[in-house]
This record gives structure tokens, C-alpha cells and sequence, in this order.
């Protein structure tokens, strides 16, 4: 799927497709269609860790 950037996340919510997600600490929360996530790290609903986003999409929210 190409590059992508790790960032520490809170999965906020999980939909069939899409995260909710809070990135690095931040109080704000973003939607991730997870056609956009290389790697979640098999991360659940309220637990924190490492997701890797798509650069495309890490740019688009304003993230990279």
C-alpha cells in the first residue's frame, strides 16, 4: 500500500469502516477510513498504541 507514518493513537471508536482516533495525546479526534491504516496493531475500541496511517491520508488530517 506504499508509505505510511506511525503515530501513538487512542482508537475513540471503531465502526466497520472507519477509527475514530485521538493521535498523539491530542484532545481532538479524527475519523480514519481504515482503507488508510497500513498497520493497527490489532488495537480495539478504547485501547491506546501504534497505528500507521497512510502518508496520503496523515496529510490530508492535517497530521504530517
Amino acid at each position: 500500500m506504499g508509505e505510511g507514518i506511525d503515530f501513538d493513537v487512542e482508537v475513540v471508536k471503531e465502526t466497520e469502516k472507519a477509527f475514530l482516533l485521538r493521535v498523539d495525546g491530542d484532545e481532538e479526534e479524527i475519523w480514519v477510513p481504515k482503507s488508510q491504516v497500513i498497520e493497527d496493531g490489532a488495537l480495539l475500541e478504547g485501547e491506546t498504541g501504534t497505528m500507521t496511517l497512510t502518508t496520503w491520508v496523515a496529510e490530508q488530517k492535517g497530521l504530517a
